[in-house]
C-alpha cells in the first residue's frame, strides 16, 4: 500500500471552472485550489475574476478566461483556442454558472426559460461536447454540472430554472454512457438551499415567513457553498473514478421530506 498517496489529491489537474467569480463556483475555485488543481477561472466580468484570482494561490499560474456563455455557438472554437493558446489539456471542468428568475407562470415567457435554458444547461452541454477533443482535454476526464434541487421537487415561482436542472439531471445519465467509451465520467451535484449571492436575491423576494419555512425545512439547516465544493471536488479527484451518471444530493436533508 502507498500510504503517500492521496486520491482526493488535485495536484497537476487542470480544470475549467464556470461562474467563477461568485457564488458556488467562486468557492469551488477556492477549495480545488487547495487541494492543488492548476484553474481556468470563466465568467463575464474580467474585474471579479481578477479579484477572485487574487484570493488564489500565486504559484499555480491560475488562467482568467472571461466569456459569455449566451454564445453557445461560439463556445467550441473559444475553448480549443484557450488550450491551444495556453498549450495545456483538461483533467475536469465544473459548470457552475447559473441564473435563476422568480416569475409566476402565468407571467413567463418563453424568452425566459430560452435564457435560463441557455446558461443553466445548454452551455454546460457545449463545454462537455467540445472536451470531447483529445486536443482539448486528457483522456479519463471529469465533468460536473452544478444542478438542485429544485431538478426533482417543485417550488412555486421558479418552473424556468427548475426545469433547467431537471434537464441536467437527465443528461447526465446519458451522457456518462456516452463518455465512458473514453473512460470520462459526467456526473451532477445538486445542492439545497445554501447561501449565496443567488439565494440572497430570492430570500429578498420572500415574506419572513416563507424564509422561515425554507430554513425549517433543512433538517441540518441551510448550507454553504462550501459545502458544496467539497462535493464538487470529490467527484472530480480519484477517489470517485467508479462514479459516472449520478446525481449527487448535497441538502442538509431536504429532500428527506
Amino acid at each position: 500500500m502507498n500510504l503517500s498517496y492521496n486520491p482526493y489529491s488535485l495536484n497537476g489537474k487542470i480544470i475549467l471552472v464556470t461562474g467563477a467569480s461568485s457564488g458556488i463556483g467562486s468557492k469551488t475555485a477556492e477549495i480545488l485550489d487547495q487541494l492543488g488543481a492548476r484553474l481556468i477561472l470563466v465568467g463575464r466580468n474580467q474585474e471579479l475574476l481578477e479579484q477572485r484570482k487574487l484570493k488564489l494561490s500565486s504559484d499555480k499560474n491560475h488562467i482568467i478566461a472571461p466569456f459569455d456563455l449566451n454564445c453557445t455557438d461560439k463556445i467550441k472554437d473559444w475553448l480549443t483556442d484557450l488550450v491551444s493558446t495556453n498549450s495545456i489539456k483538461l483533467d475536469g471542468a465544473v459548470h457552475a454558472a447559473g441564473i435563476q428568475k422568480v416569475i409566476p407562470l402565468r407571467m413567463h415567457q418563453l424568452d425566459h426559460y430560452e435564457e435560463i435554458m441557455r446558461i443553466n444547461f445548454y452551455s454546460g452541454v457545449a463545454i462537455l461536447q467540445s472536451m470531447v477533443s483529445k486536443k482539448v482535454s486528457n483522456s479519463s476526464f471529469s465533468y460536473v454540472f452544478i444542478s438542485s434541487v429544485m431538478g426533482s421537487v417543485g417550488q412555486s415561482g421558479v418552473s424556468g430554472y427548475s426545469s433547467s436542472k431537471g434537464a441536467v439531471n437527465s443528461f447526465v445519465k446519458s451522457a456518462a454512457l456516452e463518455m465512458s467509451r473514453n473512460n470520462a465520467r459526467v456526473n451532477a451535484v445538486a445542492p439545497g438551499f445554501v447561501v449565496s449571492e443567488m439565494s440572497d436575491k430570492l430570500f429578498s423576494l420572500l415574506s419572513e415567513e416563507q424564509q422561515k419555512n425554507i430554513i425549517n425545512y433543512h433538517p441540518l439547516g441551510v448550507g454553504t457553498s462550501k459545502d458544496v465544493a467539497y462535493g464538487v471536488a470529490y467527484l472530480l479527484s480519484d477517489a470517485a473514478k467508479w462514479i459516472t451518471g449520478t446525481v449527487l444530493t448535497i441538502d442538509g436533508g431536504y429532500t428527506c421530506h
